[in-house]
């Protein structure tokens, strides 16, 4: 059952060898045959299988035949109808996504990620640029605070009172609504659609757009295509820029529940 999208997450990798250091059987879903994996459901000890994040629905659907109650999932982002089927079969599962600690984490890793794009995918310097990030949420003050700190000048625009007044406080500019054409780059940490048509209209023919937002982001990537805009979407940071610091963020944070879910099935 050969994945190209859980073979091509380096976290799993790291991820896996520190599993395995504790004493775990670790198989990754994408790299593991069904054969094999029907081996592991004649064992006593649990077999930890990891999925890619995001575990697609081709993946997790076509695994579920051969799941059996000591396989444990870990995943990222796991789709709604296999954990309610997990639920059902009596099968432990992690979705180590759903946790704040490794969100605020990933976030460093993405914020350092997005910079090293913007860097090479610019023609200008981010010290004295424009920029913009809309959202400010745990990535976007992460990001405002790296690109600040590199002497960009840093925008932010959000919707949200609480973000406004925590970005007045760090000292960033609020985004005035008729200064889009100002910016040299904006950075999109939003999961809905905020660069509209009405707003591609009004910026410079040279600004670069980043979406860093949960697919399918917040661009309307179309049009910026039709205006000649560079935008374009990067999912995946952290697992891209810096697996093996993700893979110890995620291995810090499951590991108690591991212990918890073994201690509740007599596994240790």
């Amino acid at each position: 059952m050969p994945d190209k999208t859980a073979a091509g997450d380096k976290r799993q990798i790291y991820l896996k060898e520190r599993l395995e250091n504790d004493g775990y059987s670790v198989a990754v879903a994408g790299e593991i045959s069904p054969e094999e994996l029907s081996a592991f459901q004649k064992s006593a000890a649990p077999l930890l299988l990891l999925f890619p994040i995001p575990a697609g629905p081709y993946l997790t659907s076509a695994i579920k035949e051969i799941l059996s109650e000591n396989m444990i999932i870990l995943g990222g982002n796991l789709p709604a109808d296999f954990t309610d089927f997990c639920k059902d079969a009596g099968i432990s599962y992690i979705d180590y996504m759903r946790s704040e600690t490794i969100a605020l984490k990933n976030a460093i890793a993405t914020a350092e990620g997005i910079i090293a794009h913007a860097i090479f995918k610019t023609s200008k310097t981010l010290h004295g640029s424009k920029v913009l990030i809309t959202g400010f949420g745990k990535c976007g003050e992460i990001l405002a605070e790296k690109l600040s700190a590199l002497h960009a000048e840093v925008s932010i625009q959000t919707r949200n009172p609480l973000a406004k007044a925590k970005a007045e406080c760090y000292g960033y500019k609020l985004h005035n609504s008729e200064k889009y054409h100002i910016y040299d780059m904006i950075f999109n940490t939003a999961p809905a659609t905020v660069i509209t048509k009405d707003i591609i209209n009004h910026l410079k023919s040279d600004v670069v757009i980043f979406d860093i937002a949960s697919a399918p982001g917040g661009v309307d990537f179309s049009y910026c295509a039709e205006k000649g805009i560079h935008a374009a979407l990067y999912p995946g940071l952290p697992g891209k820029i810096a697996p093996e610091t993700s893979a110890d963020i995620i291995y810090q944070a499951v590991k108690p529940k591991l212990k918890e879910i073994c201690r509740q099935h007599r596994y240790e």
